[in-house]
């Protein structure tokens, strides 16, 4: 029989699939990508021509002494390199010289990116042309700004000395904050530990506080509010289809350009659900780097059924870090095997559940210890039988093992499938 069915491993790289014929696939999440796509560079060049919400790049750039360009880690799929090629030459044509521009890597909390890493991700002609700087969140020079609450957040001092104040992001699908990007590139991107943390754990858990919502929600709207207050001039937002390539760039302002690339981002990956599956077949992609996996379960997760299962294929190309599996250990131990309530506690108060790790873990480890109780099957080059036991869940060796154990234990099935389920918004009642 033929594969009518796939999930998305990588770039351009898909593992095909067959179905039992008592399975009954409801939802296919595709859509055809477009024939013609533009460039990148030439969707960069034009966002930057007409951006939305914000003042010119002529008017941006006028008296200007210094610019700091904010982008992400390569935990994100950002074309970094491609758009700064062009946004880097149409600074210099506006008198923005080299020695004026600060390239500031947004790390939030996360470890600094490796130099051969960053390499790839920005260029060696950028590497020795520019100064670049990666954001510790620790830092004793950050600088405080007050929010609305006399609530007190510290920011990067190379951005806040900056008369010009650029952010390049990718707007994903984002299990708390709705959706990634865009403002977000300052906080947590650029901004203290103290704050982030307690931001986070704080609005982790609020109802409103999930993937594809931005109206009414806590954790993003304080988001914004950070990067209002800091003054970010220009955001670059870039859009992408189900294939993980970007089809549209948007640059304007923080609030009304990240609006503009909601709104499209929605309807590139929103798929509509009127009831829930059975079994939901998905790909984490794109969030492929280890502990990041976790963000792959939002979608799946919405979709399927308390008494049905997940098949989660994760692409990792890092590992998942030993010390994060094995802090599933160290919270079943805290809360007396207890685990989802110790959580909820601890976010409750505003507080981490584990504050001797990194706060990235206590995040990834939220989305996997909160979620409803579904079963869950993973497979994945970088994720051991010990591993996925480790942390909550059953291993497969392959796709193919993995599904004829569902197709077992479920003869007949109403089945979703997500080649990539980090791409995915799933819009239901």
């Amino acid at each position: 029989m033929k594969p009518r069915y796939y999930l998305c491993l990588g770039p351009n790289r898909k593992e095909f699939f067959s179905l039992s014929n008592r399975w009954n696939v409801v939802h296919f999440v595709e859509k055809e990508k477009k024939v013609f796509m533009p460039t990148i560079e030439e969707m960069t060049e034009r966002a930057l021509l007409q951006p939305i919400g914000s003042p010119s790049l002529d008017e941006l750039t006028g008296r200007v002494c210094r610019v700091a360009i904010i982008i992400d880690d390569a935990t994100r799929p950002t074309p970094v390199k491609r758009i700064l090629n062009v946004l880097l030459p149409l600074l210099a044509k506006k008198g923005v010289t080299k020695e004026k521009i600060t390239l500031v890597i947004a790390l939030g909390t996360h470890m600094p990116v490796k130099h051969e890493d960053l390499e790839l991700r920005i260029g060696s002609d950028l590497m020795s042309g520019y100064r670049i700087v990666q954001h510790n969140a620790w830092q004793d020079n950050l600088i405080p700004f007050v929010l609305d609450g006399n609530q007190i957040v510290k920011i990067n001092p190379h951005v806040v000395q900056a008369d010009l104040k650029i952010g390049i992001s990718s707007i994903l699908p984002h299990p708390m904050a709705g959706y990634g990007g865009g403002p977000k590139i300052v906080m947590p991107g650029i901004a203290d530990f103290d704050y982030t943390r307690d931001h986070h754990m704080r609005y982790t858990i609020h109802p409103q506080a999930r993937a594809g919502l931005i109206k009414g929600n806590p954790f993003h709207e304080k988001v914004l509010e950070v990067a209002r207050t800091v003054g970010l001039s220009l955001t670059i937002n870039c859009v992408y289809n189900q294939q993980g390539e970007p089809v549209q760039i948007i640059a304007g302002s923080p609030e009304a350009a990240f609006f503009k690339a909601v709104e499209l981002c929605y309807e590139e990956l929103g798929h509509r659900f009127q009831e829930k599956v059975d079994i939901t077949i998905s790909s984490t992609y794109p969030h492929t780097h280890g502990h990041q996996f976790a963000k792959g379960f939002s979608a799946p997760d919405a979709v399927t059924k308390d008494t049905g299962a997940i098949l989660l294929m994760a692409p990792l190309v890092t590992p998942v870090p030993d010390e994060f599996r094995d802090s599933f250990n160290v919270v079943r131990e805290k809360s007396e095997n207890q685990p989802e309530r110790f959580v909820r506690n601890a976010m409750a108060q505003g507080l981490p559940f584990l504050p001797e790790k990194p706060l990235e873990f206590n995040m990834a480890m939220s989305c996997m210890i909160l979620r409803r109780p579904i079963r869950t099957i993973s497979v994945s080059p970088m994720i051991s039988r010990e591993d996925a036991s480790t942390m909550g869940m059953e291993y497969a060796s392959s796709l193919k093992q993995g599904l004829r154990v569902l197709e077992k234990a479920y003869p007949e099935a109403t089945v979703a499938i997500f080649p990539s389920g980090g791409l995915v918004v799933p819009v239901t009642d």
